[in-house]
């Protein structure tokens, strides 16, 4: 680490480590898992960018997992409006939902339903999806 006018910056390694621990706390089988859930975030939200799609799903993640939040529909309002980069409403919500479950339920084969049988399953338990 080097440091340059009173601020430390990481080198390369420093840098590389810790994004990898970033990675394996939001998406414990690393960046194949990471990918599959923007992909199929994609499928079911098209528009938004995956970058965008995975930071909203990491933030709902975050509150979830540090306590801040005790049930799905207590994350979401908690995220700030301004914080929010896509067009999220009570449909996005609902597959954001309906993604963490499969996610949650996944194992190192990373096998998820598909975007038409995560639509499918919205759409015949919508009001248990609501947000």
């Amino acid at each position: 680490m080097k440091r340059i006018l009173g601020f430390y910056i990481p080198d390369k390694e420093e840098r590389r480590k810790r994004d990898d621990e970033v990675l394996h706390r939001y998406f414990r089988y690393g960046a194949k898992h990471r990918d599959r859930v923007g992909e199929l975030l994609e499928e079911l939200i098209p528009g938004e960018k995956r970058e965008h799609l995975i930071l909203y799903y990491m933030q709902i993640k975050d509150r979830l997992e540090t306590n801040e939040a005790r049930t799905f529909e207590e994350a979401v309002k908690q995220i700030r409006r301004k914080y929010i980069i896509i067009s999220a409403n009570d449909s996005v919500n609902r597959y954001y939902k309906a993604v963490m479950e499969a996610d949650a339920a996944i194992h190192e084969d990373l096998y998820f339903p598909c975007a038409d049988e995560i639509r499918k399953m919205v759409e015949q338990d919508g009001k248990n999806y609501t947000v």
